[in-house]
C-alpha cells in the first residue's frame, strides 16, 4: 500500500452527535493531501461507529480502555498499514476545529518542528471549559514546565500533529489521560523539536465529557512526578539542594548570632549547619552540571537525527 501523507486518529466513546461533523471537516481541510482518517472506538453504545463508517472513516475497536490506549493502538495500526509521514491527534467531540489543521501541519511541513501542539488558551471560546478544568489544566501545564523543562503552555491539549518517527521511537505506555503529558515529555527528552500554535477551542457538540477532573488530575500529577524523576532529575536535585541549604544557612545565622551577642558556642549546631550547607551546595552544583549535560544530550540527539535525515 502506498504511503499516506497524513493519518488522522480520533479516539471516541459515544460521540454520535459530533463525530460526523469532525470527519467531514477533516476531509474538507485535507482534500489536497493524501490522507486517511482512523477512528479508535472504546466501546460506544450509541451510533458513533456507524456514523464514522458512513462518513468514510476506518474504525478499529479498542481491546482495552483509556485515552492513551486508544492512541497507542491507533499509532500501531496506521504505522503498519498506512505508513504516514505525519500523524494528527484530535478529539471526536467537536471541541477542536479541523480548520486549524493547516496551521498545525505547517511547522512540520516546513521542517521547523517534529511535534506541534495546539494551544487552546489563546483562542478559547467563552464557557468552552469550566473553571475547575481550566484551572487544573493551567496548574498541570505549569508544573510540567517547571519540573521537566518542557516549554509548552498547554501540555494537556489533545490537538497535535507529529512526525510518524516520533511514535516509532518513543516508549509510550500510559493507558489513560496521563498519555498526553507522557508523549510530550518523552519527545522533548529524546531531542524532538516541539512548537505550539494557537487553535480554537469550543464547547463540545452534544454528549458528555468523560474527564473526571479530580481523579484524572491526580493521575496526571503523579505521572508528571514520575516523568520528571526519570527524564529531568535536575529539578529534584535542585530542590534537595535548596531543602538542605536554606535550613543550614538559617542555623548558621542563629549560631553566629548566639556567639557574637552572648558569646555562646554550640558545636553541635555549628557542625550540623556546616554539613547542611556543604550538602546543599554540592546538590546545587550537581544540578548545574546536570543542566549542562542535558543540554549537550539534546543537541547531540538533534544533530544525529538531522544527519540521519540528510
Amino acid at each position: 500500500m502506498k504511503r499516506f501523507d497524513v493519518a488522522v486518529i480520533i479516539p471516541t466513546l459515544n460521540e454520535e452527535e459530533s463525530i460526523g461533523w469532525v470527519i467531514e471537516e477533516i476531509k474538507r481541510n485535507l482534500q489536497n493531501m493524501n490522507y486517511v482518517v482512523v477512528v479508535v472506538d472504546g466501546g460506544s453504545t450509541d451510533k458513533t461507529v456507524e456514523v464514522a463508517k458512513l462518513k468514510g472513516a476506518e474504525v478499529i475497536l479498542q481491546d482495552d480502555k483509556g485515552y492513551g490506549d486508544a492512541y497507542i493502538k491507533g499509532f500501531d495500526h496506521v504505522l503498519s498499514k498506512y505508513k504516514p509521514k505525519i500523524i494528527v491527534m484530535i478529539d471526536g467531540d467537536g471541541t477542536y476545529d479541523p480548520n486549524d489543521l493547516e496551521s498545525l501541519l505547517e511547522p512540520i511541513l516546513n521542517g521547523k518542528a517534529d511535534v506541534v501542539v495546539g494551544n487552546r488558551f489563546l483562542r478559547m471560546e467563552k464557557d468552552a471549559m469550566n473553571f475547575t478544568n481550566k484551572f487544573g489544566n493551567r496548574v498541570l501545564s505549569r508544573l510540567t514546565r517547571i519540573m521537566t523543562g518542557l516549554k509548552v503552555e498547554d501540555a494537556q491539549s489533545g490537538y497535535r500533529a507529529l512526525k510518524s518517527e516520533v511514535t516509532k521511537i518513543l516508549p509510550l505506555k500510559e493507558k489513560g489521560m496521563p498519555f498526553a503529558v507522557e508523549l510530550l515529555v518523552k519527545a522533548y527528552s529524546h531531542g524532538f523539536q516541539i512548537v505550539e500554535v494557537p487553535v480554537a477551542y469550543r464547547r463540545r457538540i452534544g454528549g458528555r465529557s468523560k474527564l473526571n477532573p479530580f481523579r484524572d488530575g491526580f493521575k496526571i500529577l503523579n505521572s508528571i512526578f514520575k516523568l520528571a524523576l526519570t527524564y529531568n532529575p535536575v529539578f529534584f536535585t535542585f530542590f534537595l539542594g535548596a531543602l538542605l541549604l536554606i535550613p543550614g544557612l538559617l542555623l548558621a545565622t542563629y549560631t553566629g548570632y548566639q556567639y557574637l551577642v552572648y558569646g555562646v558556642k554550640n558545636h553541635a549546631m555549628e557542625t550540623t549547619s556546616f554539613l547542611l550547607i556543604l550538602s546543599g551546595f554540592q546538590s546545587l552544583l550537581l544540578a548545574i552540571l546536570a543542566i549542562y549535560m542535558k543540554r549537550m544530550e539534546l543537541r547531540l540527539l538533534r544533530y544525529i537525527r538531522h544527519r540521519s535525515e540528510e
